[in-house]
């Protein structure tokens, strides 16, 4: 099996061309296993490019637990550069999410997406627990995010706070959780732990976003704002929120390989 490792600041993917339906998604055991580090090729998901009678091109998403996601912002930057870099599709582009039609934008290897309007933002969810940590709120992009303010972002265990946030019975699907921390008058630092990783990642394209959202909403910081993550730089910016939000980052091909004797 031909695959590419690619990396968008800092979240790393298996992205295997499936215009030829090699895979139908659902081998949660098989990526599960690739996406193992030390004993697989080691990635937060796996990405399936395929074909689309509605767009440019299809992605499916496959975290590194075998579950589905509905959206990875970090993930569909990936597909984007690795599409336009393949000449698959131009450099303006669209692409299908379960039926749903995205726009993205590649120079280089910065690549622009376009995320669809936050849906209702709650605020007041009243299950901040923890000194030091301030409630931002919960949004949908796509995929949850809860968002929590400190002051003391390298001092906070993100694997087992988050992870209990991320449990907590109020979110029915499980969400991911934002750890935030104000820089200055444009920027914010993030950490994530993300649910289907279980574990925090080095960035998350849809998590920043929401992050900018509700440091703008809650903080007061205007667009564009630039958020600082482990594995790079991203920027988040929008006219009118209630229209879109677009995300800026880079991303790149880190190698290509063969997976042999692996079931």
């Amino acid at each position: 099996m031909k695959f590419v490792k690619m990396s968008a600041t800092g979240n790393d993917f298996i992205l295997i061309d499936n215009r030829r339906r090699q895979f139908s998604g659902d081998e949660k055991k098989f990526f599960r296993k690739i996406c193992q580090r030390r004993i697989g090729v080691g990635a937060d998901g796996v990405i399936l490019l395929e074909e689309s009678e509605k767009a440019d091109l299809k992605y499916r998403h496959i975290n590194a637990d075998g579950s589905a996601a509905e959206m990875c912002g970090n993930g569909a930057r990936s597909l984007c550069y690795f599409a336009v870099s393949q000449k698959i599709a131009p450099p303006h582009l669209t692409f299908e999410i379960e039926e749903e039609i995205h726009e993205a934008w590649v120079a280089g290897e910065r690549v622009k997406l376009r995320i669809p309007p936050p849906g209702t933002i709650q605020d007041k969810l009243g299950i901040v627990t923890e000194e030091g940590l301030e409630e931002g709120g919960f949004v949908i992009l796509g995929v949850p995010h809860l968002v929590l303010f400190t002051k003391a972002l390298e001092s906070i265990d993100v694997v087992y706070v988050g992870g209990q946030y991320s449990y907590h019975p109020l979110f029915e699907n499980r969400t991911n959780v934002n750890f935030v921390q104000q820089i200055d008058a444009h920027t914010i630092q993030v950490r994530t732990y993300e649910r289907g990783v279980e574990n925090e990642t080095l960035s998350c394209g849809t998590g920043s976003t929401a992050s900018a959202i509700l440091a703008h909403l809650k903080k007061g910081i205007p667009p564009p704002v630039e958020v600082q993550t482990s594995g790079g730089v991203l920027r988040v910016d929008w006219e009118d929120l209630h229209q879109s939000v677009f995300l800026t980052g880079t991303a790149s091909v880190i190698f290509e390989a063969e997976l042999k004797n692996f079931d």
